[in-house]
């Protein structure tokens, strides 16, 4: 069995697609579609080389990227992380939440005919969660948010603007930096 791996999270989800179906708008699930295939085909380049892993379901994908203690380790994850959602945002809005955690050990038995593991460090999953659902709470409607943990260690990722959010396992209040829009000016 492996070791506990730090990673970073990022969950990114397509903004309005759940009221343009509720309206019965038919674009809504070729909207989806397309998302799917844009994240598969970047995925199987060589141009994400940062990001380990992408789950993607309905209107949101949940990245996995490990980190290590090389100083640029964060940065490469959170900049292949920032040319997804640029993409992404060229096809419609999103918006990308970024926590650090630990991964779940990798098992033999992960994935089957019919059940995946998802590795992506629960705590950090429902970290993401937890500072969406506080965004939501707080009306605000930016690009990114990202964990202060992230932030410390990726100069583009620290803002002007941030909120505290108690996350898991210890319920200690972070920081979560805000961003309108890209982290770098390029891609």
């Amino acid at each position: 069995m492996s070791s506990w791996r730090d990673c970073i999270v990022v969950l990114m989800d397509l903004i309005g697609v759940k009221n343009r179906a509720l309206e019965g708008d038919s674009a809504a699930s070729e909207l989806m579609r397309s998302f799917h295939r844009l994240v598969r085909r970047e995925m199987a380049s060589d141009r994400l080389g940062a990001l380990a892993h992408a789950y993607v379901w309905n209107d949101s994908v949940l990245l996995l990227a490990y980190v290590d203690g090389r100083p640029d380790a964060y940065e490469k994850a959170i900049r292949d992380a920032d040319t997804l959602k640029r993409q992404i945002d060229a096809m419609a809005p999103s918006y990308a939440v970024a926590v650090k955690g630990r991964a779940f050990p990798s098992a033999a038995d992960s994935t089957g005919a019919r059940i995946t593991v998802i590795e992506a460090s629960s705590y950090a999953m429902a970290n993401c969660f937890e500072i969406e659902a506080t965004a939501k709470c707080k009306k605000l409607r930016k690009a990114w948010y990202i964990d202060t943990r992230i932030a410390s260690k990726v100069a583009a990722a620290r803002a002007q603007e941030w909120f505290n959010v108690s996350l898991l396992p210890s319920g200690r209040c972070r920081r979560v930096y805000i961003h309108d829009g890209p982290l770098w000016r390029e891609g």
